[in-house]
Parts: C-alpha cells; structure tokens; sequence
C-alpha cells in the first residue's frame, strides 16, 4: 500500500530521504503489525480498549517486580505494534502530496487530465496485477478464502462491490487499491478546487466533508464499516487534502516545510493530535475525527523520525529504499507475515520480536526486486509499440 508507486524525484539529498523515509517506516510498520496480529491471535487486550494497561497487568498477573517491569515492557511492545494499521493514513497522506508535488511546476497535467489519468493507471494496474498472479502460484501463504469469480473482480479493480465479499477478499491488503482508483478519479477536481479555494479554505472544506460523511456512515446509513476504511473515499478525504497542501507547499517552499515539519514543534504537534485520535475512539461523535486526526498527526511524528536516521546513514538509506518501492511491498507482504505469524505463536514475545525482523526484511528485499522486474517488464512492453512506430516513420521522414 502505498502512495505513487514511482514518485517523481524533485529533491536530493536529505530532503528526498525523509519523504521516502515517511514511507518506509509506515510500511515496515504494517507488515509488522499484521504479522504480530496474526502471531498474537487475539490473546492480547486490544491497546484501543479501556483501562489497556491495567487489563494487561490483570492478564499477566505477574508475581514479582522484575515480572511487573517485564510485562510493563511487553505492554508498551503490544500497544506500538497493535497500532501499526494506523499507518495506512500515512500513506493517503503521501499519495496527496506526490500527485501535487508533481503537477507544482505546471499547475496541471501537460498532456491534460486524460493523459494524467493514462499515466497513474499505467503505474498502479501492472504491479497490481502481478500481485494477484503471485498470489494465485506462491507458496507459504495465507489463503483464507476460495480463488472464485472475486477473483477476477479483483484483478479488474474492484475491492468495492459486493461490499462484504470484496472488500477484504483474499489478500485484505488489496483494499487500499480500491480507494486510490476513487481518488485519483476525483482527483482533477479536488485540484481545480483547491487552486480556487486556497490550501486553507480547501483543507478546512475537505475535514468538514470528511466528518459528515463519516456521521452519515455510523448515525445515519447505519452501514458497514468498511466504508469508513476506505470503500468511500469522503471518509478519508481528510487525509488526502491535508497531503495535497503539504505537497504543494513543500513545492512552493521546501526549506519552509522542512523547518516547520521537521523542527521539535512539528514533533510535539503530532504527538498531540495523535493523542487527541486515539482518544476519540472512545467518545461516540468523536469518532468522525479519529481517522483524520491519525494520520495528520502520524505524519507529523514519522517525519520527524525519519528525518533523525540522517544520523546514522545505512539505517537512512535501508528506511528509505524500502519506501522507494513500497508499494510493492504493500501489495504482497500481507499473506506471507499471516502465514508465518500464525506458525510462531509458540515463541515468547521476546523471541517473536526477534524472529520478525529478518523475515520483514527478507519480504523487503524480495517485494523490491519483484516490484523492479514487474516495473522493467511492463517498461519494455510499452517501448514495443513506440520502437516500432518510430521506426515506422522513419522512411516518410527520409522521403520528406
């Protein structure tokens, strides 16, 4: 999951590995948590509950204070983990800002809106594909449902309808897919207004659409949940247009940006509207705001860390290749860490934690180098018809 699977590069230096970096721990996050949450299996206390740390301790019931320390640890390793489907905003985050830090320049598509439309499906359809025939010959993985007629719906792009039996059907990673193709559909829109509106009155439109729809969803409609996922793109709008304005004005102004998303202020502002998300989970109209607050605040905070592994340059550059091609990644990793997760549930959570790691960066590696043949293959079947035009023309350019 992720944003532009190819971003263009506008920057060098530490500037683009931040941006690249933000990816990077959001994915690594995710395949993280799903495959602690398949380790797991729901013998832990959900970290979104009440009274979490004391229903943990209950649990426990540790009978020493090196045992209370202990499981005080373990606590605080389950809650950060348990979270890591947080990340997903992120990365509706860094799909607004690519699509605008690449039109900055001209204000708008050259070839026009068709040809923009023709170029993002070019880049998300083939890896996408070749995830679905991955999935349909690889071993070692989870398949927790029939390969059937969804199948094939899904191959199409439809993660949507029927809305319970797509939208997490077979690898439920998929479903992010889903809700890109509907922004990039409204995307020319969403674009003309905010160049009409301004980044602020836009942004403040986008949270206000984000929060009714979202009302609608639980209060009115009264449907399911997945709509709040992602099967309707107003849900997390929020999110989008808050990357939109970052993009853009990353473009307009980049030392601006990096002085106040990357400064102990923009820190301590994502930690507080964090915060701020994850207690609205609990306060009925509230819950309108989590998934935007989330992710502004998760952006923020992920940026910072990103931007600190500067210190340490092989740590940078591993975090940022694996947001290069994090898409990939996304888009495979989910039954592989299920399938193992689930085979590991008799280590501690000590040994898991150490387990993990190679495996998670194995995946990398491996979705890496699948992404980049994927990537190279679908390159040289669109030069095919280009080499043969060219050479084509080349005689009536000789006669002329």
């Amino acid at each position: 999951m992720a944003s532009d699977p190819r971003p263009p590069v506008v920057a060098s230096g530490q500037r683009l590995r931040w941006l690249d970096g933000i990816k990077g721990l959001a994915i690594l996050w995710i395949a993280y948590f799903h495959c602690y949450e398949a380790y797991i299996n729901k013998r832990l206390p959900s970290p979104l509950g009440a009274h979490y740390f004391a229903r943990f301790i209950r649990q426990a019931a540790p009978e020493s204070t090196a045992a209370l320390l202990t499981t005080i640890g373990q606590a605080i390793f389950n809650a950060v983990v348990g979270v890591g489907f947080h990340a997903v905003g992120v990365f509706i985050i860094m799909s607004g800002f690519g699509l605008c830090l690449s039109l900055a320049r001209t204000n708008g598509p050259r070839d026009g809106w068709a040809g923009w439309y023709r170029s993002r499906l070019l880049r998300l359809f083939p890896m996408y594909w070749a995830a679905h025939l991955l999935y349909l010959v690889s071993p070692f993985q989870s398949r927790p449902e029939p390969i059937d007629y969804r199948f094939i719906l899904s191959f199409l792009g439809d993660r949507i309808a029927p809305i319970y039996m797509m939208f997490y059907y077979a690898n439920p990673a998929w479903w992010y897919f889903g809700l890109i193709l509907e922004l990039y559909l409204v995307f020319p829109i969403l674009f003309a207004l905010m160049r009409k509106l301004g980044a602020g009155w836009f942004l403040l439109l986008c949270a206000v659409e984000t929060i009714v729809s979202r009302y609608l969803v639980i209060y009115v409609l009264k449907t399911s949940a997945y709509y709040l996922l992602g099967a309707f793109f107003g849900c997390r709008l929020w999110e989008f247009a808050f990357g939109m304005v970052i993009g853009t004005w990353y473009w307009n102004d980049r030392a601006q940006v990096d002085a106040r998303v990357l400064s102990l202020g923009g820190l301590l502002a994502g930690i507080a509207i964090y915060t701020a998300g994850l207690y609205s989970y609990g306060y009925g109209l509230a819950y309108t705001l989590t998934d935007g607050l989330i992710g502004t605040g998760l952006f923020l905070i992920l940026a910072q860390i990103a931007w600190q592994t500067r210190r340490f340059a092989r740590v940078e550059a591993a975090i940022a290749y694996v947001g290069v091609f994090s898409y990939g990644f996304y888009l495979v990793h989910q039954p592989y860490v299920i399938y193992f997760g689930s085979r590991i549930r008799e280590l501690t959570m000590t040994e898991f934690a150490i387990a993990a790691l190679p495996l998670i960066a194995i995946l990398a590696i491996s979705a890496s180098w699948f992404e980049r043949a994927v990537n190279a293959l679908f390159d040289r079947i669109l030069e095919g018809p280009k080499r043969r035009a060219t050479s084509g023309s080349t005689p009536i350019r000789a006669a002329r």
